[in-house]
């Protein structure tokens, strides 16, 4: 039998010095979008992230809504198994709301947080519905009002980190 030699593979010195493939440039990140129209946006005053913030802090969840009218948040426990919706208003001198817009927060056990002052110096009220309504005064077509100063005891257990503790206690345990 004849023995058979392999060739050995040449290699060309081409293909040894050849250059790699450069890397495929790229392109350099885009900037953020911006905004040009803020028309769709519903918590333009930033309202709903301040009393988001405030329920966060105090154990619970929140979820800003994304409809104008009716509810403006919903707060929930941790485990989501309970839920409280929430109206958002801002004013000044009285925590003033249209009477359709508290009485549909009735059934759900609703609060309405209240955002009185300017952004400095700004009280904020957390009320159970039911309590606010039978408060209020009923002033017409204009809607419903509690005054501040001639409730201002009253309202103190539910202002700021106490109001949420008090207002939303079922979420809270």
């Amino acid at each position: 039998m004849a023995k058979v030699k392999s060739k050995k593979q040449v290699i060309e010195d081409d293909e040894v010095d050849a250059p790699e493939p450069a890397p495929e440039p790229v392109a350099p990140a885009a900037a953020p979008a911006r905004r040009a129209d803020d028309g769709m946006v519903l918590d333009l005053e930033g309202l709903g992230g301040e009393v988001a913030s405030a329920l966060v802090v105090n154990g619970l969840r929140a979820y800003l809504s994304v409809v104008n009218r009716g509810v403006s948040a919903v707060a929930t426990n941790r485990a989501h198994t309970a839920f409280v919706p929430v109206r958002i208003e801002s004013c000044d001198g009285g925590l003033d709301v249209k009477r359709d817009e508290a009485k549909a927060l009735v059934d759900g056990q609703g609060v309405l947080a209240f955002l009185v002052g300017p952004d400095d110096d700004r009280q904020r009220y957390y009320l159970p519905v039911s309590e606010y309504l039978e408060m209020a005064e009923d002033r017409g077509d204009t809607g419903l009002r509690l005054d501040v100063t001639a409730h201002a005891r009253w309202l103190e257990k539910y202002e700021g980190h106490a109001g949420v503790k008090r207002a939303f206690a079922r979420l809270l345990g």
